[in-house]
């Protein structure tokens, strides 16, 4: 972590510098700044490139890449001209012979290439080069090459000869892009990618006969709608992230097991295969990205961009440098760090995060809100029903009262479920006691009842009847304890559709009381219930 606060160090010093050179030298400012200043040159830019002997290297390659013509135009720039023998010239003539021009401007050209002024002083100031990178020049340096001959002023900008190349640091978006390990991940990336003309920050060559502008370079803004939504923005220079990505290996293990979850049924979605892939894809890096500058106590936890305030007990990981009671931090398999730019960049074989952190959660339905009650007669009847608020640490919000209709109706109430997988849960029912209601009751009498699924088929219909849910035993009838908040096992179902983000729920599940005339001195027919709780079960 020192590196990120040497940086803000850094560049707080390069503020205050600037300011006290403001107030306190503002001719000497406007002699290095202002473009009618008479310390300026009368050589462009590239002119005087080209009358140096030892750029001819860094010539080539500018008359190779078109950037001859930019440099000597009237616009300003400051140029870092890197000495012949400090890069591989040959390589990057042979890029643009092969027709990768626009990698060796980016990688290499803008890398010394920046716009307005910028004259070596004592004083740090960080650089903006043409293709975002930034670097810090100060006392005759420039990240971590010497400024051999400082101050060079043209008709058209600054000259400075350095003796290294600028090395080129990948963001974590271009190593994602650049390395080979990661290839799944930016196929995935790539087609969810949308770049824009950035026409502030592109090189213009001039006018063509029809008077539009003709680019040397275009500067592109890149986004990506999977990364916005995931509020990662890795592609952004000024940003300072940690990324555990998965390599390929990783990367198809995972997505072989979400994408099973994420059938969709046909009668409601379009494309199914396509959005069940773009789900999977999706949530194979669901949890990868940490912004560093929400992260202040990383030795407790690392908190996810996916994080929110709304749902906190997800997309947070708790002591993620140690093993406590079996379970392995995150950050303790993150043995390999790759630099990037805007942040560190960590491959995985096998992601930390489990299927369950990230996308096989459970599910709660809380039966006291109405909405939930799906108000059909085939699954809600000879009943009514009242919710009740509870500030209990063992009832949910509250529950629902269940009243049947006469003294000898079964009632019949059916809940909608919403946002299951097509995966497998463990059903739950919490039932609470009478004595919540009334605390003075003497009734304590259990509840028994029946529970069926019904969830909807292919054409969108939902079958006439449902699947009974059974005891481990195979009994279809559940008794709670009538004495305490009890969470009733009704068992295992297996779900075919998913209906995460959907609009319809696709799935019922249908409580019925099952108490013959004979035993009601034994059951109640009235129940209070709290919540639905779906636990998911993953056989890995």
């Amino acid at each position: 972590m020192n590196k990120y606060m040497n940086k803000i160090v850094r560049r707080t010093l390069a503020a205050a510098g600037a300011l006290l050179l403001c107030c306190s030298c503002s001719d000497t400012w406007d002699e290095h700044y202002d473009t009618n200043s008479d310390v300026l040159g009368t050589s462009s830019i590239m002119e005087s490139l080209q009358s140096s002997s030892n750029l001819s290297d860094f010539v080539q390659v500018l008359k190779a890449t078109g950037y001859d013509d930019v440099l000597g135009s009237e616009q300003i720039f400051t140029v870092w001209a890197p000495v012949n023998g400090t890069f591989n010239k040959d390589s990057l003539l042979s890029l643009v012979s092969a027709g990768k021009t626009s990698d060796v401007i980016k990688r290499f050209v803008n890398n010394h290439i920046s716009r307005y002024n910028y004259s070596n002083s004592s004083e740090a100031v960080d650089v903006t080069m043409l293709n975002t990178k930034t670097a810090v020049m100060e006392n005759g340096l420039i990240g971590d090459a010497n400024i051999t001959s400082a101050n060079n002023h043209c008709s058209n900008g600054v000259l400075h000869i350095i003796d290294n190349k600028l090395p080129f640091k990948n963001n974590i978006y271009e190593e994602i892009e650049q390395n080979s390990r990661f290839s799944l991940l930016y196929d995935f990336l790539n087609t969810y990618a949308i770049d824009s003309l950035d026409e502030s920050r592109s090189v213009a060559r001039g006018l063509d006969e029809d008077g539009n502008t003709v680019y040397v370079d275009s500067v592109m803004i890149e986004t990506n709608t999977i990364l916005e939504s995931l509020d990662a923005l890795i592609s952004e220079e000024d940003s300072n992230y940690w990324a555990i990505l998965p390599t390929d290996v990783a990367y198809k293990e995972r997505y072989d097991a979400i994408y099973p979850l994420f059938a969709f049924n046909p009668s409601m979605v379009d494309n199914v295969d396509s959005l069940q892939s773009m789900y999977a894809n999706r949530y194979v890096i669901y949890d990868s990205f940490f912004n560093m500058n929400r992260n202040k106590h990383i030795q407790d936890s690392l908190v996810a961009t996916t994080y929110s305030t709304r749902n906190p007990e997800h997309n947070v990981f708790y002591h993620p440098y140690e093993t406590i009671n079996d379970s392995v931090g995150i950050m303790e398999n993150c043995t390999e760090e790759i630099e990037c730019s805007n942040g560190t960049v960590y491959p995985v074989d096998e992601l930390p995060m489990s299927i369950y952190d990230v996308v096989y959660r459970p599910i709660k339905i809380e039966a006291e809100f109405q909405s939930n009650v799906n108000s059909d007669e085939s699954y809600t009847k000879l009943c009514s029903y009242t919710s009740y608020t509870n500030s209990s640490d063992s009832i949910s919000n509250g529950y629902l009262d269940i009243v049947p209709t006469s003294s000898s109706a079964n009632p019949t109430i059916g809940f909608n479920i919403s946002g299951n997988l097509s995966g497998t849960y463990e059903i739950y029912l919490v039932m609470v006691p009478k004595n919540v209601m009334n605390s003075e009751t003497t009734d304590y009498r259990p509840y028994q009842f029946r529970a069926q699924i019904y969830e909807m088929n292919d054409n969108g219909a939902f079958p006439t009847a449902g699947t009974y849910l059974t005891t481990e035993s195979g009994d279809r009838t559940f008794n709670n304890d009538p004495t305490v908040v009890d969470s009733v096992y009704l068992g295992t179902y297996n779900f075919s559709h998913c209906y995460q983000g959907q609009s319809v729920d696709g799935v019922i599940l249908r409580i019925t009381s099952y108490i013959t005339s004979r035993q009601t001195s034994s059951y109640s027919r009235e129940m209070l219930v709290d919540c639905i709780y779906l636990k998911p079960k993953y056989d890995e």
